[in-house]
């Protein structure tokens, strides 16, 4: 089984992008803790990346273009793990 390689970059980007914004800083902070914080596997830490980075993808406006592509790389990355993640999210009110 060949193993997929995951970048944290784009993570790390999307969040000193953010902090160019004041409205944004909460949110980056939140994906620098997930990027800087202890998880059992490597999959968890990259579904609470994904998580948060959908939130950013949902809460943060307006976006540049430069942040809308990191945000598409990071969930990228995660779907090299969970493939369809985010897909059908903010679909539905609950």
């Amino acid at each position: 089984m060949k193993i997929k390689e995951i970048s944290s970059q784009p993570f790390y980007d999307l969040a000193k992008s953010l902090k160019g914004h004041d409205e944004f800083t909460a949110h980056a902070n939140r994906l620098e803790e997930v990027l800087n914080g202890t998880w059992t596997t490597s999959s968890e830490l990259i579904s609470e990346l994904g998580s948060v980075v959908l939130n950013i993808r949902r809460e943060c406006s307006p976006l540049t273009r430069d942040q809308r592509r990191l945000i598409k790389e990071c969930l990228r990355q995660v779907r090299g793990v969970w493939p369809g993640f985010g897909i059908l999210h903010g679909l539905w009110p609950w």
